[in-house]
């Protein structure tokens, strides 16, 4: 797995949770944020050093 991949799965999963937690009443609603911030800086210093 490379990074983006793990990167591109970190987004998806972080724009799932907050759907899932919103419908469920969990707290894994709060996750879904965290996921997508880190997935986005994955991408993000990914492209920046040329990778």
């Amino acid at each position: 797995m490379t990074v983006r991949t793990l990167a591109l799965a970190l987004l998806i999963a972080g724009a799932l949770l907050p759907v899932i937690g919103w419908h469920t009443r969990s707290p894994i609603a709060f996750v879904g944020p965290a996921l997508l911030l880190l997935g986005g800086l994955l991408l993000w210093t990914g492209k920046r050093h040329g990778r």
